[in-house]
């Protein structure tokens, strides 16, 4: 079994991405913090990432973003996509 990847998030933290995955205009980022929260309940990557339609490494990948940089993270950065 791999290492566990579970953010811990304060009450603040939760209630800021709750609502972020609600009333966000951008579904990237709906989806980045739905994927946060469910980690942040104790569910494995492949779970979160057939939930979600990602890869297990991508789940893995934005919760260190999320750990590093907080809400911020989970923004793409200018630069990249189209």
């Amino acid at each position: 079994m791999g290492r566990v990847n579970t953010p811990h998030l304060s009450t603040v933290s939760r209630e800021e991405l709750e609502i972020l995955q609600i009333k966000s205009a951008n579904a990237s980022l709906r989806k980045r913090c739905q994927l946060i929260l469910l980690k942040a309940d104790g569910r494995s990557s492949k779970d979160v990432g057939s939930i979600l339609r990602m890869s297990h490494v991508s789940v893995n990948s934005w919760v260190k973003r999320y750990k590093e940089e907080g809400i911020l993270g989970l923004s793409i950065k200018p630069g990249r996509g189209k």
